[in-house]
């Protein structure tokens, strides 16, 4: 029993470790790291493997000392401003996954597929309303067809979630699993890329508007999502198999 405590707690501290490059020093922060309108990064890999596997307790864990040991380690160092809302964001990661993951669900499998197309419709609906309230939401200061650029882009990818639903359902590669997890990551980037952050990004700088940083959050989800799920379905199987002996579905 002891052994497999030290072992559980070994693996956190080397995700927490892998968490903190990955989302610290392996990203893209446009225009710039101290305050970034966009990043590009899959930062919190880790601690959804930790919720997925060890449970939401540990995952909070592994979150907030991963944002918390990140910030104060090299985020300070590149100028970055230490917001709570952050150490939250990680927390969230931590947490979501494992809940989800801690049941098994009646045909999970078209559950699952079903609920994302309720997420995908959702951006598909709000982008579209975006689009028809553009001059309200988008700083003036970018022309009308800028504004319609990039809400056109943010609509495509709604759309383009909706594929990458079908697209795993369908693939074997991806397990019966492959729409639970689609579902967990989309879910997370909603909760935290596109409502929490700009919220946390805005109160840090109010010169840029929280309406102003979504388009592009909206274009950059199906490149994370897409990477997310890869990563995560390869490194599960690897991971279930090395601790508990086994592969798991």
């Amino acid at each position: 029993m002891k052994q497999k405590q030290v072992q559980k707690l070994v693996f956190i501290g080397l995700m927490v470790a892998i968490g903190i490059i990955l989302g610290q020093i392996v990203s893209i922060s446009l225009p710039n790291a101290s305050d970034p309108i966009i990043k590009f990064g899959i930062g919190y890999l880790p601690i959804i493997l930790v919720s997925i596997i060890y449970g939401p307790v540990y995952g909070v864990m592994a979150g907030i000392i991963q944002d918390l040991l990140g910030f104060f380690l090299v985020g300070s160092n590149l100028g970055q401003t230490f917001n709570i809302g952050f150490t939250l964001n990680a927390a969230i990661y931590g947490f979501i996954p494992g809940l989800i993951f801690a049941k098994a669900f009646p045909r999970e499998q078209r559950l699952f597929y079903i609920l994302n197309f309720v997420l995908s419709i959702l951006l598909i609906v709000g982008a579209t309303w975006y689009f028809f309230n553009i001059g309200r939401v988008i700083s003036s200061t970018l022309s009308d067809t800028d504004k319609y650029i990039l809400v056109g882009i943010s609509l495509f990818g709604s759309i383009m979630l909706c594929v990458f639903n079908i697209i795993v359902n369908r693939s074997k590669k991806y397990g019966t699993e492959g729409t639970k997890l689609l579902f967990t990551v989309s879910l997370l980037y909603i909760i935290v890329s596109l409502i929490l952050t700009p919220i946390w990004l805005y109160i840090l700088n109010p010169a840029i508007g929280f309406w102003f940083r979504i388009p592009l959050r909206i274009v950059k989800m199906p490149i994370e999502v897409f990477a997310y799920l890869v990563l995560l379905v390869t490194l599960l199987r690897l991971l279930r198999q090395l601790i508990f002996g086994k592969a798991e579905s």
